[in-house]
């Protein structure tokens, strides 16, 4: 199968003129994001179900808007896998995001291939043909590509067109729609707009922190957002989390102290200390700024506690069953909402396979089961 390469606008014009009717087309990215803030976008690759693909050359072609037009017709589904990082690279080059896409990385989660299932993997598993991953390293940004370079970059869309085709086939008509809300929420904007005051609660170790030094990490993190943002570079260039997060617990009150934080570069002290001391007393002075803490949730009753298990129980099954990781189902917040709440708590496919089963085990419609194997009936509680 040939593919076209595009590296110039014409080029790029005409290619997506002769697929704007597609029902859906195949995608995928190179990007490079080893020493910047920013990823930098290499290729984009894509395939119809008509087998016309080609590969996009971003950085020859000056005008990438006949694409960006194709990505937003709501007529085309813009099949990914994994696409997190490929929306993340598309928006912040084009200043958009694609609509109408499917996931096939999520799909595959309902063919019992687990929530984080490579490409490779799957392809493998479901279509029996092995992608060589001799370039997953490779330098996306040098010129004139390799043959090599190339072929791998089209063989992942080349795959990923099938793949879907047979996620289609096998994908019920309610998995289908749950499916539809992980999709939805891929391209809640939110996601991929920079937000540097909210870069501290991205931080799982920094929830556990008081008022005061939950502040302090916040304050820093936004500080290490914004610096990374205006020099495009990695953040954990300057300060990683762990360090962050040990300033914090422990506020320096001068600028030698911070060199008793562990693991924190003398280098990074010596450029930005003073700066982080001044956010540090700053944050002192303003109490009334600290993060209010959250509403504390009232422990179970012993009922509860009961259908807390139960509920763990459940999610540990479909986890099991499914190849998931447990941790990535429900928490325990959320499933005490369940059982003391009405109204969905969870969405998409958690919704279908751990919060629907419960709630109709909760409102006594049903049991607990899967295949022939009853768990439990409500009426034993």
């Amino acid at each position: 199968m040939t593919y076209q390469f595009i590296d110039h606008t014409d080029a790029l014009i005409q290619f997506c003129q002769s697929i704007e009717s597609s029902p859906w087309l195949a995608i995928d990215t190179e990007f490079v994001r080893t020493d910047t803030y920013f990823p930098i976008l290499s290729l984009i690759q894509t395939q119809n179900p008509e087998g016309i693909s080609a590969i996009i050359d971003p950085i020859a072609v000056n005008d990438l808007s006949p694409l960006w037009e194709l990505l937003q017709n709501p007529d085309i589904i813009k099949v990914f896998h994994s696409a997190r990082q490929d929306l993340e690279v598309l928006y912040q080059v084009s200043g958009q995001l694609p609509v109408n896409i499917f996931d096939t990385q999520i799909a595959c989660l309902f063919l019992g291939h687990g929530d984080l299932a490579g490409l490779a993997r799957v392809v493998a598993a479901e279509l029996d043909i092995k992608l060589e991953k001799d370039q997953t390293r490779t330098d996306w940004q040098q010129r004139p590509l390799t043959e090599q370079q190339l072929a791998y970059a089209i063989d992942d869309v080349r795959t990923l067109a099938p793949l879907y085709e047979k996620c289609l086939s096998q994908l019920t008509p309610e998995q289908l729609n749950a499916l539809q809300q992980d999709f939805d929420a891929l391209l809640d904007i939110r996601l991929y707009e920079l937000s540097p005051e909210a870069a501290g609660a991205k931080i799982k170790a920094t929830h556990k922190l008081s008022r005061k030094n939950r502040a302090i990490a916040y304050r820093l993190a936004e500080w290490r957002e914004r610096h990374a943002i205006e020099h495009n570079q990695p953040k954990r260039w300057v300060l990683s989390d762990d360090v962050l997060v040990a300033i914090a617990k422990r506020p320096p009150d001068c600028v030698e102290a911070l060199y008793k934080v562990p693991h924190i570069k003398p280098a990074s002290i010596k450029q930005y200390g003073e700066t982080w001391i001044k956010e540090i007393d700053d944050v002192f002075a303003h109490p009334d700024l600290w993060p209010t803490p959250p509403t504390p949730v009232a422990p179970p009753t012993p009922q509860e506690a009961i259908l807390l298990d139960i509920g763990f129980a459940w999610a540990n099954q479909m986890a099991l069953i499914y190849h998931i990781n447990p941790h990535n189902i429900i928490n325990r917040t959320d499933l005490l909402a369940i059982i003391r709440q009405p109204g969905s708590v969870l969405q998409g496919w958690r919704h279908l396979l751990v919060e629907k089963p419960l709630r109709d085990f909760l409102d006594g419609k049903t049991a607990l089961s899967y295949g022939n194997h009853q768990l439990l009936q409500k009426s034993v509680i």
